[in-house]
């Protein structure tokens, strides 16, 4: 999950290489999964992975939706609602990161969730998860303390009028 939206939040704009890369990794999951025996949740993780890396999150939601179905996985989860996230999706992301919590009180899990109901309008979820998330801030890591700091001074910021 945290190589998923780390990925994500520093290639907004992918470069022919990172394109090149992704689908030079799916096409090598793929030969793998056929050919050495990978198993169904390793070949949909890597190539949910990889059309991340690229932004192509409705092909990495499928993937991760598809290892959902031979495993429940809270970071599958969490990298589905990831997925719907970037998609514009709230509500599905929502429900997904709530699920992927539910099973999982990883403090990453929490700020992403928190994130998601803020933008989604819920600020008392989101406040109630930013207090079980301060304790625990020294296991975040670097990349998601700016989303912290982000939903922290969003939370703080008058409501609009």
């Amino acid at each position: 999950l945290e190589g998923i939206m780390s990925t994500a939040q520093q290639d907004d704009h992918p470069n022919v290489l990172t394109y090149a890369g992704a689908l030079l990794r799916v096409a090598y999951t793929t030969i793998a999964y056929w050919l050495v025996g990978l198993t169904p949740e390793e070949n949909h993780a890597a190539k949910g992975q990889a059309w991340c890396r690229v932004n192509a999150y409705r092909f990495a939601a499928w993937h991760w939706r598809k290892y959902l179905k031979y495993s429940e996985d809270s970071r599958a989860r969490a990298s589905l609602a990831w997925c719907y996230a970037n998609l514009g999706m709230l509500e599905s992301a929502v429900e997904h990161y709530r699920l992927a919590y539910a099973r999982n009180k990883d403090p990453e899990i929490a700020l992403y969730l928190a994130q998601v109901e803020l933008d989604f309008g819920n600020q008392a979820s989101a406040r109630s998860l930013m207090e079980e998330i301060s304790p625990r801030r020294h296991e975040l890591s670097e990349e998601s303390l700016s989303t912290l700091s982000d939903v922290e001074t969003r939370l703080s910021a008058p409501a609009p009028k």
